[in-house]
């Protein structure tokens, strides 16, 4: 039996998604031998799809994992718990030695960022102890957890689902492709890309609550114009909300869609925090009677 690394409900489970998954096969492939690897799967409780016959390294990992994938996308909490295990086993392997900041482009921090960009983080946690004067001393690494970046009793992926439920109703439609298409960005690990959409997504929903009470935007780019209207008419005071959305525009206009600007926390930040204040507006203005 795989251990529970969430603390979650089983039938809470979310699923890895395959370019993370395919991210730890390909670091597996290259840090462990072949013997090492069965040994790996079968601590992770994969030894079930391992494939009979003979496999070159390569394709032991390819048989293993897609076997795994295939049960995990048919609602399998056996089989996606133990591909968390797989996950995390892997980047056990690849953390650093000693507590310290992870360097960009090695394996761990590969992915690391990739698990971010599922709502996930890998956490390295190290021996810890006193010196003779009391003074606290980092050891060796103790092992790694993957922990969720989401509130386990609100997932993301519920607040995905009732946001475009809500952009259908009100006839939003620029707003839900744009979003819809953050959201596929970010699954597939193209952050700039997702940022670019969420602000897209953000300012046609500020400019249609804002045009259905009297706002007129006459060129692209006018999410600004059309949120100091609200404040400025008095529909979104500055202390009941104006603050809280004229910063989270401003804070789409910094490492936007512009290559090498953005990593996958703070892409998952922007479409956690978008998402809340989107829902927020819709809710204010725009309520279901």
């Amino acid at each position: 039996m795989t251990r529970r690394l969430l603390g979650w409900d089983d039938s809470r489970v979310k699923q890895i998604s395959s370019p993370a998954i395919g991210c730890a096969a390909d670091i597996a492939r290259d840090v462990f031998s072949k013997a090492d690897l069965e040994i790996v799967f079968m601590k992770a409780g994969l030894d079930d799809f391992m494939p009979s016959a003979s496999y070159s390294k390569a394709e032991l990992v390819i048989q293993t994992v897609r076997g795994a994938q295939r049960q995990a996308a048919d609602a399998d909490l056996t089989a996606r718990k133990a591909l968390y295990e797989f996950v995390r086993l892997v980047a056990e392997r690849t953390a650093p030695s000693e507590q310290g900041d992870v360097r960009t482009g090695t394996p761990f921090w590969q992915l690391r960022e990739a698990l971010r960009a599922d709502g996930f983080d890998l956490v390295a946690e190290y021996e810890t102890s006193e010196d003779i004067w009391g003074a606290p001393q980092t050891g060796g690494l103790v092992g790694v957890r993957l922990l969720p970046l989401d509130e386990p009793l609100a997932p993301l992926s519920n607040e995905i689902t009732a946001l475009e439920h809500g952009f259908d109703r009100l006839g939003m439609t620029v707003a839900k492709n744009c979003y819809r298409q953050a959201v596929d960005n970010l699954v597939e690990q193209r952050f700039e890309a997702a940022n670019g959409q969420l602000r897209a997504m953000f300012e046609a929903v500020v400019v249609h609550v804002a045009a259905a009470h009297g706002f007129t935007s006459t060129k692209q780019g006018d999410g600004g114009l059309a949120i100091a209207y609200l404040i400025d008419q008095g529909l979104l005071p500055e202390k009941d909300g104006g603050h809280f959305v004229r910063g989270l525009w401003q804070i789409t206009h910094t490492n936007g869609p512009h290559p090498g600007t953005s990593d996958a926390g703070e892409a998952r930040f922007r479409l956690q925090a978008l998402t809340s204040v989107v829902r927020y507006l819709i809710d204010r203005f725009a309520p279901v009677q």
